[in-house]
Parts: structure tokens; C-alpha cells; sequence
């Protein structure tokens, strides 16, 4: 995974659009989160685009006027997994930090199937 670089208004932004179940106009965005204004969020549009971590998905009339809807290219998965892995070592620690943490016997069980399946596939690889 490659580095992923947002400032705090693009990731204010990203939130947006990953938390949306359509895409939106860049007037729907301050909307949706009123800390943000629309000047900064077409300045941010206008960045996240040439990231390619947004795309155009398509035009449609808001109201009268024909606008760009966006919507996320890069998942909030990936986002965080590349922020995780910027620290040595950190997969062990999260990890450990995680199942100490969990109180749900089925998501110990779903933890350790997905190592099973990463250790399973590993393995093949090697072959």
C-alpha cells in the first residue's frame, strides 16, 4: 500500500463521501458537515481529484444547475491501512491491543478465522 497523504479538510471531505450512500455535489458536502465551507471544499475537490482519490461519478441538475457529483476511489480501508502501517511493528501491537480489548467471543472467533486464511494463503504462496 502506498502512502497516503490527506490534509485535515480532505480527510474531513473523504468522511463525507465515504460516509454518503450516493454521490455528492461539492454544495452537499458543508451540508452534510457544517464545519466545512464550499470554497474550501471545491479547493479540497480540486485536490483529491488530482490524487485520484475521488472521481466524477456523474453530472446531474442540482436545482437548475448542472453540477459534478463525486464519490470515494480510495476506501476508507485503505485510508486507514496505510496510515497503520506508516509505524515499524504496529500490526503485532494493534493486534494484541485489539484482542485484549474485544469483549464479543464472535469477533475473537472472526479475528482468528482471518488469520487462518492470511496464514492458509500465505503458505500457498509460498509452494
Amino acid at each position: 500500500m502506498s502512502k497516503v497523504k490527506l490534509s485535515a479538510r480532505e480527510l474531513d471531505i473523504m468522511t463525507v463521501l465515504w460516509n454518503s450512500t450516493k454521490p455528492l455535489a461539492a454544495t452537499d458536502i458543508p451540508k452534510a458537515d457544517p464545519s466545512l465551507n464550499v470554497n474550501t471544499v471545491l479547493s479540497s475537490i480540486k485536490n483529491l481529484l488530482k490524487k485520484s482519490y475521488i472521481e466524477v461519478a456523474d453530472i446531474v441538475y442540482h436545482g437548475t444547475v448542472l453540477t459534478r457529483t463525486f464519490r470515494p476511489v480510495l476506501t476508507q480501508e485503505e485510508y486507514l491501512s496505510s496510515q497503520f502501517f506508516r509505524f515499524p511493528d504496529a500490526s503485532v501491537q494493534f493486534m494484541a491491543s485489539l484482542v485484549k480489548a474485544e469483549q464479543s467471543d464472535e469477533n475473537l472467533l472472526l479475528m482468528e478465522k482471518l488469520i487462518k486464511d492470511k496464514r492458509k494463503e500465505l503458505q500457498e504462496k509460498g509452494k
